[in-house]
């Protein structure tokens, strides 16, 4: 089969980065043909080489995201289209929210299924910032997956359609099931909580910081991996008890960044999708701490091993939470080998996988 996937813009961070990477080259190692454009260059190194190497025809813009005029998107994208109407494709799968996406489509034939994926929340809040012609696209794209249950609910209620389908971010092996254990803490230890992932204002690392200076919270050391343009080091230079550990690549890297950590924290202020950091973090067996935005909650499968804290939260009330979270993981009332189970039984590769086989009408028959 052949497939044409259109990603607006890459980061080099990014659940949507990392998921749509993953069924490009999981499709192209099925011996599938694999092309993948974006309007930007900004993907990191790691997944770039892992595209090229399974065979994805890549093709970048060649600007940085967030750098280019809509105008030179729109110029560059449609050349690109052009060239690529003279091949036969089955599926066209446009992902995340630019209004550039119909213009991918017109790449398709008479037998072309087109796809749109959308990775963020639909909240109230976000259907405002969508452009007319985003809208408009939705509206006529002929199927439409949501990253989330919660996503899926929004959309249809926006679109007033029943048809989106909810089908899971992908993941990789970034560690064995063999390799989750129980970790025990001696009285006095410090606890390590983590924040990792692209450093974005919405994503709460503020309440981190405010957070590490708290007497009450004096136990625990807080980690920052990952980067983001309004986050350098020095941002984090007064900050005493917040270590930055800068950019991390590719799934072995983050792996052992989770392996690090007592448990993975997010305290978004916008509302998520479907936050694959979490996912990840399950897959190493690491309880975790959120704020309750769109698909979050979703992730909470065991309720021991997650605190969710209410979306309108106080600082006092996500102090108070982060308090009796890491009370719970000293005292051994998490679960590390039964957080990686939940991981297995319902975001496992193999399992994420076939869901997406079977909906892009390519079961694997190994």
């Amino acid at each position: 089969m052949t497939f044409l996937f259109y990603v607006p813009q890459m980061a080099e961070y990014g659940g949507m980065e990392r998921h749509v990477c993953l069924l490009a080259n999981l499709l192209s190692s099925m011996r599938h043909s694999v092309v993948m454009v974006t309007t930007s260059n900004s993907l990191n190194q790691v997944d770039r080489a892992s595209l090229r190497a399974t065979g994805v025809e890549l093709r970048e813009m060649p600007v940085a995201r967030g750098r280019a005029s809509k105008a030179r998107k729109l110029a560059w994208l449609t050349l690109n289209v052009i060239s690529l109407r003279a091949r036969s494709w089955d599926v066209i799968c446009s992902n995340g929210q630019s209004s550039l996406a119909r213009i991918s489509w017109l790449a398709a034939n008479g037998k072309t299924r087109i796809v749109h994926h959308h990775h963020t929340a639909s909240s109230p809040d976000e259907l405002k910032t969508w452009h007319p012609a985003f809208r408009r696209a939705m509206v006529a794209s002929p199927e439409i997956v949501a990253c989330s249950d919660s996503t899926r609910g929004n959309l249809e209620k926006a679109l007033e359609r029943r048809d989106v389908v909810y089908l899971p971010y992908l993941t990789s092996e970034i560690c064995s099931s063999s390799a989750v254990k129980e970790k025990s803490h001696e009285p006095g230890s410090k606890l390590h909580f983590g924040f990792v992932g692209r450093l974005v204002s919405t994503k709460g690392i503020e309440t981190i910081c405010r957070l590490s200076g708290e007497p009450m919270l004096a136990g625990i050391r807080w980690h920052i991996h990952g980067s983001g343009e309004g986050y350098p080091k020095s941002y984090f230079d007064a900050v005493p008890n917040v270590r930055f550990h800068g950019p991390y690549s590719g799934n072995s890297e983050c792996a052992a960044v989770l392996q690090t950590l007592d448990a993975l924290v997010l305290f978004s202020r916008h509302n998520e999708g479907m936050p694959l950091s979490i996912i990840e973090a399950m897959a190493v067996g690491l309880p975790w701490i959120a704020t309750d935005q769109g698909g979050t909650r979703e992730l909470a499968i065991v309720s021991e091993n997650t605190e969710i804290v209410p979306a309108q939260a106080s600082f006092d009330e996500i102090k108070t939470s982060a308090l009796a979270f890491a009370t719970r993981i000293r005292t051994g009332k998490t679960s590390r080998v039964i957080q990686r189970r939940a991981y297995d039984e319902h975001f496992a590769p193999e399992i994420v996988a076939n869901r997406w086989m079977q909906f892009l009408g390519c079961p694997r028959t190994a």
